[in-house]
């Protein structure tokens, strides 16, 4: 939820001041997408009932922007169809880099009027509906790690000694411009620290509603990318843009809340068989290995993973211990959470947590669960690549299916196919130095 921030004056749902409305949504990689519109068309009564017209070419293409083509029934095969962009008014806030300008987020519908199955906000709200169906509703927060290089190059800001003011001190600046930005779009930001290699940046934001903490992240990354431009630097959220140097993750904390405003987990620290802490446990590790594909999403974030940098290589859960793939922050009734560490800085936001509701979902679902010392012992291996993550996902629980949707599980899994297939037909400067 938006409540506790700042609200925009508005004149009929939209600021009178604005002269154009950035409306985004989500794409398939976590990216914002969208268009400067006059407000007048967000306005209009067609635009908030039905939506702004957009193309679902835009959920079917890869990194680069280059159409996927292994998809029949969407793209650039199917016609590039349109889909209508339809404003969430919640998420209006200004947009600090572009004077007179505000931002919006939408969500995506088809041209019957149905939800979007393959748009990510969508998926989202699909799984955070399931949880409704138990009285639970999530919060959670992104912790995200990005490295600041110098515009046009991959020579760090700044040097790698963690958590150090006067390493800070080289991007002063850059942080003024990230702080005001953060403020002014109400993401929460809480705590700006370095991390334990050049350049790198850790962020840290308030904890919010499961669709809001979504769309924050998605922002957070935007903000990111917009106040280093404007001092001569490249905000990079690769999972390890260098070798044998710490990776970049996006450690995301989440806590469940019943029907009572009670947090759900607020008798596991004086229970240790507490049933729904074991329930969201063992949901968590159960579909771990296959959700690795929407967890870790790339080549690139397979690298991050490896022992003796904090990135989970198995699936494992215990208490305060950041070598655990979910860690069991159980402090009392109000912040008792989970840490789900696996995530890289390119994981997508909005499937992400969908991930992690599918999962708990289905862990409340389950006729019966382990005890704690089985889900304490248990270190299940996680897929080591792309493609091992793409074979977890082909043997999935099918019950993922339900919450995710079937048309989605399907769409996403072959937009990974060919992601590994644009890697294996590529030749890299490594090969040709080593094999020439």
């Amino acid at each position: 939820m938006y409540a506790d921030a700042a609200p925009v004056d508005v004149v009929n749902g939209l600021p009178p001041d604005a002269h154009s409305i950035a409306l985004l949504f989500p794409d398939i990689h976590g990216n914002l997408r969208g268009k400067l519109v006059d407000p007048r068309v967000i306005g209009s009564d067609q635009a908030l009932s039905e939506g702004v017209p957009s193309t679902d070419l835009l959920l079917a293409v890869d990194p680069t922007d280059e159409p996927i083509t292994t998809l029949s029934n969407m793209g650039l095969k199917g016609g590039a169809k349109d889909l209508l962009l339809r404003p969430d008014l919640a998420t209006l806030r200004p947009m600090p880099w572009f004077p007179a300008a505000y931002l919006l987020v939408g969500d995506l519908h088809e041209t019957s009027g149905a939800p979007c199955a393959v748009s990510p906000r969508q998926v989202l709200r699909r799984a955070l509906d399931a949880l409704a169906g138990h009285g639970i509703r999530m919060k959670a927060a992104f912790e995200f790690e990005f490295r600041l290089f110098r515009e046009g190059t991959w020579e760090p800001a700044m040097s790698g000694l963690s958590y150090s003011p006067m390493t800070l001190s080289h991007v002063t600046d850059f942080i003024g411009t990230l702080r005001r930005y953060a403020d002014e779009l109400r993401l929460g930001l809480s705590v700006v620290h370095s991390e334990g290699a050049p350049g790198l940046i850790e962020v840290n934001v308030d904890p919010q509603d499961g669709l809001a903490a979504a769309d924050t992240a998605a922002l957070l990354r935007l903000v990111a990318v917009e106040a280093a431009r404007r001092h001569g630097l490249t905000a990079n959220f690769m999972a390890k843009p260098i070798a044998h140097q710490e990776g970049s993750s996006a450690h995301v904390h989440f806590s469940m809340w019943d029907q009572y405003g009670e947090n759900a987990l607020r008798s596991a620290a004086g229970d240790p068989d507490d049933e729904f802490y074991r329930r969201v446990a063992w949901g968590m590790l159960t579909h771990l290995p296959a959700l690795s594909l929407i967890y870790n999403p790339t080549i690139n974030s397979y690298k991050r993973l490896v022992p003796g940098f904090f990135a989970p290589v198995s699936a494992a859960c215990g208490p305060d211990d950041r070598s655990y793939a979910l860690r069991a922050l159980l402090k009392g009734s109000a912040a008792s959470r989970f840490e789900l560490r696996r995530p890289g800085a390119d994981c997508n936001p909005y499937l992400t947590l969908a991930a992690i509701a599918a999962s708990v979902h289905l862990g409340l679902k389950e006729r019966t669960v382990p005890d704690r010392k089985w889900i304490d012992g248990h270190d299940g291996a996680l897929p080591t690549s792309l493609e091992g993550a793409i074979t977890k996902f082909r043997s999935r629980d099918r019950a993922l299916d339900e919450v995710l949707g079937d048309e989605f599980c399907t769409h996403y899994l072959q937009t990974r196919e060919w992601e590994l297939h644009a890697w294996q037909n590529a030749v890299s400067e490594w090969e040709r130095q080593r094999y020439a």
